[in-house]
């Protein structure tokens, strides 16, 4: 129970403790101007989601805008004329307080400044505009009022400059009721229209403190009508549409008129980047004497009571984390955000009151990731100490495993002598076993191969009874012509003995039977050379040798299988000599040659097509023999694996050329169709890697 206490008090002590380092962090952050312009994003968000809200009805905005200059048919700047009978239309329509948001700061026409001097003279509720211009230099600070033309501002009943703050984001959020030297355009309208008490009531207030605009909408919720509608206001407006209400007048326009104003008096308010307008400055000046009528300014939480908020609710977050699993934990404090949210969203709803909603899912944010860095610590802590003791552990277990992994290198080293004692004794086997199948397919050879042989052996037996038969009468002309006759008795027999036997006819017969001596040597000769080539036990190596001598040299002993049953078709390519062991690819080819004539039991034909590709070269051997059926094609190359009857083979055959070819480095397939044929494909490397060997 007492180690259960121990523990809880620990894990609150580490969530208060987090928590305070988490708050730390969200107000060191909150000085910083990036941070600050996040705030300032959340605030944007709570006025979108918010939504649209109905402004006072005792303010109407007369637009200067595009369909104004299509009725009046003039560009702007008007003639200030216009505005002076705008001014009557107003006064004649009850108009409690007109305020223009227009600088008169230059003289026009003479004429005109007179009209509109008189009018404002004449209705005593005019509030005109002056503008505050400002140079920031590293050096010093500028600021300079720039004031109507003192005609108009002596006549007028104010003048006031508008005074609102654009944030680093460049969208108007704050205004400044008051400024040092200078009189507010805002105050000198409401000060014209409020009874004067409440005016001795709103003069003991702070308006010296920049306060943040309640914005009711996107741009022209305020109630707004066109100028040219207010010029004849009788005709195109109900009513008493403009009876006891705040006229403001100014301009609203897509276009920018002047072009040395570039903002065109427009500006980005916390709904411009749903909608993507800006808000014109009269509508702005409009929303802030609205706000300050109704007094529905947005009231940031003051620091301490943001703190305290705060910290509750990052207490109460550690708290659910260090208690819950990750998982857990994520959900509990996903759910607080969610609150955090609802609360800062009733606050700014229905009390106008903006609770720093970033700043407190941020805090959130830390604290989970102050929790799983510490809690990482301690898993690498414990994590430490378990390896010190596994390593305390394996110190103590080394010098025994050690003793036995020697006693197990000594057997292994044992072993590994006997398997390469049975590795070359299985290579001896293997190079037995194929020159074994080499001399049994030359034991099968040997019948026919002694019937080639048998055949020019005759032929120059029987030649030779012949030759030596001329051969004596050819001596016997010789000897006549021998002995010394003065008389020419000895030539004269010599002509005879020449007659008779028939010189000419048995020179030529003897010449015909030495070429056909000759040819039969031959013959015999290239039986013996294809021996000798298929033969060869590869001693000497890998050497560079002609695949088309090879399979050459292989028909030429299976002419007896082949000769009168079977055509053979060569379609050679233009083949590279390759490093090999040719008497073993002799074998190769001799085992599938002699398979394929055993495949076909009457007449047919074998094709044997060669070609190179890249770095390799291919062979492949076709019969329309009787074929291979399915189930035996995936055994063929098993050793010992043969369809033939007992005695005539055993099975070896393509099990020891499989080995050959991979041996190179190769690859051998067999495809086969029953009573179609079949077909060996060969594909051998150029260069013999020797890493296969």
């Amino acid at each position: 129970m007492k180690a259960w206490r121990g523990s809880s008090v620990l894990h609150f002590l580490q969530a208060v403790l987090i928590a305070i380092i988490a708050l730390g962090f969200v107000l060191a952050l909150n000085n910083l101007t990036l941070f600050a312009l996040l705030e300032l994003k959340g605030l944007d968000l709570l006025f979108t989601l918010r939504g649209t809200v109905s402004p006072a009805d005792r303010i109407v905005i007369v637009a200067i805008d595009e369909p104004s200059m299509a009725e009046i048919q003039r560009q702007w700047p008007w003639p200030r004329g216009t505005h002076a009978r705008l001014i009557r239309q107003l006064n004649k329509a009850g108009a409690r307080v007109i305020s223009f948001d227009v600088l008169f700061a230059e003289p026009s026409d003479e004429a005109e400044d007179a009209a509109l001097e008189r009018a404002l003279h004449d209705a005593g509720n005019v509030v005109l505009v002056s503008a505050l211009s400002v140079v920031n230099d590293p050096l010093f600070r500028l600021t300079t009022r720039i004031d109507p033309l003192p005609a108009f501002a002596k006549a007028a009943a104010g003048v006031g400059s508008p005074i609102i703050s654009i944030d680093p984001d460049g969208i108007v959020r704050r205004t400044r009721l008051l400024y040092p030297g200078v009189s507010s355009f805002t105050l000198e309208i409401v000060a014209r229209d409020l009874p004067p008490a409440e005016r001795n009531k709103l003069s003991k207030q702070d308006l010296g403190r920049e306060v943040l605009i309640n914005y009711p909408g996107p741009p022209r919720t305020v109630r707004t009508v066109s100028y040219y509608q207010a010029l004849d206001f009788e005709r195109l407006l109900p009513p008493g549409f403009f009876d006891g209400k705040i006229v403001l007048v100014g301009r609203s326009l897509e276009t920018i008129p002047e072009p040395q104003n570039l903002s065109g008096d427009t500006f980005l308010t916390p709904f411009s980047w749903v909608g993507g307008n800006a808000t014109a400055g009269v509508e702005i000046q409009a929303i802030i004497i609205d706000n300050l009528l109704r007094e529905c300014f947005v009231t940031k939480l003051n620091d301490f009571a943001q703190i305290i908020l705060l910290l509750v609710l990052i207490v109460i977050a550690s708290l659910f984390v260090v208690k819950l699993r990750p998982i857990g934990s994520l959900l509990a404090l996903a759910l607080l955000a969610v609150v955090w949210f609802l609360i800062a969203y009733t606050a700014f709803a229905h009390g106008y009151l903006w609770v720093p909603v970033i700043s407190g899912i941020v805090g959130l944010i830390l604290v989970y990731g102050g929790h799983l860095l510490v809690k990482a610590m301690l898993a690498e802590r414990e994590r430490r100490r378990y390896l010190e003791e596994a390593n305390r552990n394996l110190e103590a277990g080394i010098a025994e495993r050690t003793h036995e992994l020697s006693l197990a290198n000594q057997e292994l080293g044992e072993r590994h002598r006997q398997l390469e004692k049975t590795y070359q004794e299985l290579a001896v086997t293997q190079q037995q076993l194929i020159q074994s199948e080499k001399m049994a397919s030359l034991g099968m050879l040997v019948a026919g191969i002694a019937h080639e042989l048998n055949n020019p052996i005759s032929f120059v037996h029987g030649n030779l009874e012949f030759i030596q038969d001329n051969t004596d009468k050819l001596t016997r002309i010789i000897k006549a012509y021998a002995d010394e006759d003065r008389n020419g008795d000895q030539r004269r027999r010599g002509d005879q003995q020449k007659q008779t036997v028939k010189f000419d006819s048995t020179v030529n017969l003897l010449q015909e039977l030495i070429a056909s001596c000759r040819s039969g040597t031959e013959r015999i000769k290239q039986i013996v050379v294809d021996l000798r080539t298929f033969s060869r036990t590869d001693d000497i190596g890998l050497i560079i040798a002609d695949l088309h001598a090879g399979i050459d040299s292989t028909l030429n002993l299976l002419v007896r299988q082949y000769k009168d049953r079977i055509t053979v078709y060569r379609q050679y390519g233009d083949l590279p000599k390759i490093e090999c062991y040719p008497g073993q690819l002799n074998q190769v080819f001799m085992n599938l040659l002699q398979n394929a004539a055993q495949a076909i039991t009457e007449n047919g034909h074998v094709w044997i097509k060669t070609e190179s590709f890249g770095d390799w070269v291919r062979v492949s051997i076709r019969d329309d023999g009787v074929g291979i059926s399915e189930e035996n094609q995936k055994t063929i190359f098993n050793p010992f694996f043969t369809t033939k009857s007992v005695g005539d083979g055993m099975g070896l055959g393509l099990s020891i050329s499989y080995s050959i070819i991979e041996k190179h480095g190769g690859s051998i397939r067999a495809t086969s169709t029953v009573n179609v044929g079949t077909e060996f494909v060969v594909e051998l490397p150029v260069r013999v890697n020797r890493k296969d060997l």
